[in-house]
Formats: structure tokens, sequence, C-alpha cells
């Protein structure tokens, strides 16, 4: 078994060759393309097995397809995992690619990131490039609120920059020829963008209709179409979960714990694993809390409320109740069922005796 490291850039490609006692065997720079990249572990795989390693980012799937595609196994690490690296005081793509396959001949390794293939990557990247869509359209309509206060007028109400256009308008006095003109250009970026996210959602609700599990998810309290279909995608295959705490600790929904000695300290939510997930799930949990007043939300709302004892615990709350909605998920995805409030209730009295 031999080794390889790759430090992998948008142009090239850093890499490093051990062999089993660790030493190194060649080093190299190839284009990050899929016929250099092929011919390369092709080569070097001639005669030993390869396992090969790579730092998650921007080429993560590109590159694994292509080693997936050439018969090499491939494992891929999140950088601020790899304490050899993230802790080096000299950082150079060389020292990253060795430091790489070094963690892969020595064992040890952080647990290495899922990479998702088929339509859960597909469902990935249409939520990311939703998400991205959204965060433009709203600055866009915070573009013009900015320039209404800059041209001295009060902001009138209206969630979208044709709303406020039409306010202004429509005032006795009237606006500026510049701020109108500032304004409509802002409309005209908004409405495109409203547009492209519309054509995305309706992308997204297609796709996900034929989805068994995404229906099944939708069946839990405070879980709409776009929590369903954001779990669905981020967690993948459930069966690499263990349990549903490991999956909450996926999340980064449980809190972090410092311990030496017989000292212990809980501290706030570790915010591991997607941001996006762990967004999506502190607004179901808000849901949950303060919208949900359904007999069916009952068993589930009354495990964070218990949390709920102070206003100050809000928070803590919904963190709670979003925990606790992606741990029945878990159970909803893995056993391919759908909630039952009438087994969660039962099972609350016996937790408690």
């Amino acid at each position: 078994m031999r080794y390889l490291g790759l430090d992998v850039h948008t142009t090239a490609t850093v890499w490093c060759l051990l062999d089993e006692g660790g030493e190194v065997v060649e080093r190299g720079k190839s284009p990050t393309m899929a016929p250099a990249l092929t011919a390369l572990v092709g080569r070097l795989g001639e005669e030993h097995e390869l396992l090969v390693g790579q730092e998650v980012g921007t080429m993560s799937y590109f590159v694994h397809d292509v080693m997936t595609a050439a018969g090499v196994k491939l494992l891929s690490f999140n950088a601020h995992q790899l304490r050899m690296i993230a802790s080096s005081r000299k950082k150079t793509d060389k020292r990253d690619a060795y430091w790489i396959a070094k963690t892969l001949q020595t064992g040890m390794m952080p647990h290495p990131v899922y990479i998702p293939s088929g339509q859960v990557r597909r469902l990935r990247q249409l939520l990311s490039q939703r998400d991205a869509v959204s965060r433009e359209q709203k600055r866009w309509l915070l573009r013009a609120r900015t320039n209404v206060r800059a041209a001295g007028c009060s902001m009138p109400a209206g969630r979208t920059v044709a709303a406020i256009l039409s306010a202004l308008l429509s005032e006795p006095d009237g606006i500026d020829a510049g701020l109108a003109e500032a304004l409509e250009r802002c409309q005209r970026m908004h409405e495109t963008l409203s547009g492209e996210l519309k054509q995305l959602e309706a992308t997204i609700r297609g796709e996900s209709r034929g989805i068994d599990a995404i229906q099944r998810l939708q069946t839990i309290p405070a879980v709409g179409l776009w929590v369903s279909v954001t779990i669905y995608a981020w967690v993948g295959e459930v069966s690499r979960f263990p349990n549903a705490r490991s999956l909450a600790a996926y999340a980064g929904v449980v809190p972090s714990v410092w311990q030496s000695g017989n000292s212990v300290r809980s501290g706030g939510i570790t915010k591991q694993g997607s941001p996006a997930l762990r967004r999506i799930l502190t607004q179901a949990g808000h849901v949950l809390l303060w919208r949900c007043g359904s007999a069916e939300a009952a068993p589930l709302k009354a495990i964070p409320m218990r949390v709920h004892t102070a206003r100050k615990r809000r928070k803590i709350a919904v963190v709670a109740a979003a925990r606790h909605i992606l741990r029945i998920a878990y159970y909803v995805l893995r056993d391919e069922t759908v909630y039952d409030p009438a087994r969660l209730a039962a099972a609350e009295p016996a937790a408690a005796e």
C-alpha cells in the first residue's frame, strides 16, 4: 500500500507519494484535469495499491469523480481538522500534500468528509444556488433602502423595491431624478433575481416530488418542503450514522465540552457541519415552539419547552427544538416510517421513570 496526498488547486495539483514506512517516494505537480489525474494514479498505482487523500474545497467533487472512475479509493478531509496542517508555522503546497499523505500512512486522520453522488449532490447544488440568489436579491433590496436614506427621504413600508419606488413616487413632492434612476436599477435587478429564484424553487419542487423520504419528513411538525429537502440533501445516506446523537453532532447542534481531570465545562453548540442545515433547523425550531399548536406537535414540543424556563433561555430552547426535530428525522429516514406522536408520547413517561 502506498499513500498519495493531493493539494488540489484550480489549475494545478501538488502531490506527494509515501510508502508503507512513511518515506517519500516521489513528489510532483500535475494539471487539475481529468486526463492528467487519471494518468497520474494509473502510473503510481501500477505496482502498489493506492490510498489517496485530499482537502475539501471547490474541486472536491471533480477530483472525487475522477479518482473513483479510475478505481482508486479517495478520502476527503476538512482542512481545519487536519491538525498537522492547521497548526503548521510553515505552510506550503508541498508540505500540505506531504501531511495529507502522512495522515493516511499513520492512520492519524479525522473522520473523512462524506462526498454525495447522484440525486443528493444535485439537490445540494440546487439548494446552494437558491441560497446564493436569495442573498443577492436581499442585497439589492438593502441597496435600494440605503439610497432612500442617503437622499434624506422617509423609508416607506414595502418588502420589494417596486413597492418602495411606487410609494415614493406617489408622494406629493415626488423624488429626485437621481434617486429614481438608482431605485429603478435596483428594481430591475431585484425582479430579475426574483424570477431566477422562482425558477430554482420550481426545479427543486419538481425533483423532490418523487422522493419518498422527503414526503415522509414532512409529517414531522414544523417541517415543510424546504426543511425536509435540506435535511435529506445534507444528511445523505443516513446509514452512515450509528444513532440520532451522531447525526445531531454532525449537524453541530450539540453542546461543546471541555474536560480535564475532574473539571468538566459545557459551552455553546459546536456549529460543525453544514451552516445551511443548522440555519433551517433553527427556523423549524422557532416554528415548533411558537406556531405549532396541534395535538400531533404537543409531544415533540414538550421536550424543548422543558428547557424554556425563563426568557433568557429562549435561544437554548430553540436549539433544543432544532436538535430534537433532527433526531426524529433520523428515525424517519432510517426506519422508512412517518412521525407518530403516540410513540413519542409513550416514550416520555418511560424516560422520566
